[in-house]
């Protein structure tokens, strides 16, 4: 193995990925060229994906592993597209993630984990249907496959069949009392229904099982705070964000709870935070002007709320939040343009 290639093209490689409009398809046509001009092996590559996966560096790890996939053949082939597509998902880079998924389904249309894997991508593209026909496809192959199941009941949950949901959870918990997933997934059903007392036994086995799991610890909290205990809530809002600290909906969720109880500085900094994530969430805007306008920062509201009805000109709260505004400001004509703006959205919507 020739290591002054190797070392230059790992170098390259992690310069491309880092670059800000990186295309990753590039990267692999790069990693395959280079490659062939160096006569490395394919093994090489390989064994480079494993490394950076084992470093979390997922966005090198994809292009190793879907160049692998497109040197190779037959079952190695298909398991390097798995890779591919399963980095794909931790990067949240769906389409990716799908198209790795079906080229697996190519090379193998019963692959269980591809088949699985490709509904999740689907369903989280908002393709419910195509979803469904590829989990009802896995379940027909293996109707006892717990991470299927798991998600199938999180689709069928969201397609507003509960029957249907609860069902796939059971069956999922009878066969792995202790998948993480299916509890939580279970739990924010059972909450729906009105069943807060089980929704809570659900949330605190998830969290039992894996104390740092996102999603429940976001769903714990949040009932936490129905329940009148925010201390503990804020406990699980700061578990959440340790694992998943560029999440903008859970700044907004702590920011609201922090914002409610008084403790201004640490709202305003999530609020700001869930907006350099994501400056176009309007809901965002919204609270955050409303925050500022509540403790007499009567301009920096004035800013958020513009930006949230450049955003949607129609969103009751910031017509009602910014001719609040206006009218403490003075301006009582403009105001009431604004007031007169928020009920013709109020009667469109309704």
């Amino acid at each position: 193995m020739d290591i002054d290639a190797v070392d230059k093209l790992v170098f390259h490689v992690i310069e491309k990925v880092a670059e800000d409009k990186c295309d990753l398809d590039e990267v692999v046509e790069f990693v395959i060229s280079f490659s062939r001009e160096h006569s490395l092996l394919t093994e090489t590559l390989l064994k480079l994906s494993f490394i950076f996966g084992n470093d979390k560096m997922y966005r090198e790890k994809y292009a190793f592993s879907r160049a692998c996939a497109l040197l190779l053949s037959g079952k190695m082939r298909e398991e390097a597209h798995m890779e591919a597509g399963k980095t794909a998902s931790l990067l949240g880079l769906g389409d990716l993630a799908a198209r790795e998924f079906e080229e697996v389904l190519e090379e193998n249309p019963e692959n269980i984990e591809a088949l699985c894997g490709y509904g999740a991508m689907l369903a989280e593209l908002g393709k419910l249907d195509a979803a469904r026909v590829q989990y009802e496809r896995a379940l027909e192959i293996h109707p006892f496959h717990v991470d299927t199941l798991c998600n199938y009941g999180c689709l069928l949950y969201r397609l507003k069949d509960l029957d249907g949901a609860e069902e796939a959870y059971k069956k999922a918990l009878l066969l792995d009392p202790r998948h993480v997933g299916v509890h939580c997934g279970y739990g924010i059903l059972l909450y729906k229904c009105g069943q807060k007392t089980e929704a809570n036994y659900h949330y605190i086995r998830a969290l039992e099982l894996d104390s740092g799991h996102v999603e429940s610890n976001f769903r714990y909290a949040r009932l936490l705070i129905e329940k009148g205990e925010p201390l503990e809530a804020e406990a699980h809002y700061i578990e959440a964000l340790k694992a998943d600290p560029e999440s903008p909906k859970l700044h907004l969720f702590y920011a609201r709870l922090l914002a409610d109880h008084g403790i201004i500085h640490g709202a305003r900094v999530h609020f700001r935070y869930a907006l350099k994530i994501d400056p176009g969430d309007v809901e965002s805007h919204c609270e955050y002007a409303r925050l500022l306008a509540r403790f007499g920062h009567r301009h920096e509201a004035e800013v958020q709320y513009k930006k949230a009805l450049e955003l949607d000109p129609g969103h009751f709260g910031s017509l009602c939040g910014y001719g609040d505004l206006l009218k403490e400001k003075g301006q009582y004509a403009e105001a009431e343009e604004i007031y007169r703006q928020a009920e013709y959205s109020r009667q469109s919507f309704w």
